[in-house]
C-alpha cells in the first residue's frame, strides 16, 4: 500500500512523468498507436542515437 501512495505522489506531483533524459536528449514516453513495444522503441532510438554520434 505504500508502494502505491508513493508512485501516486510521484505522478501527481510530477511536471512530465513520461520524460526520460539521456545525456543530452531528452525521451517522451507515450502509448503506442502502431502496437511497437518499449523495447522495439528502445531500440530504435538507441540505433539513431548511435548514427548520429
Amino acid at each position: 500500500m505504500e508502494e502505491n501512495n508513493k508512485i501516486i505522489n510521484y505522478l501527481l506531483n510530477t511536471k512530465e512523468p513520461y520524460t526520460i533524459k539521456i545525456d543530452d536528449m531528452n525521451i517522451e514516453i507515450a502509448y503506442s498507436e502502431n502496437n511497437k513495444t518499449f523495447n522495439e522503441c528502445m531500440l530504435n532510438i538507441l540505433k539513431r542515437k548511435y548514427k548520429s554520434g
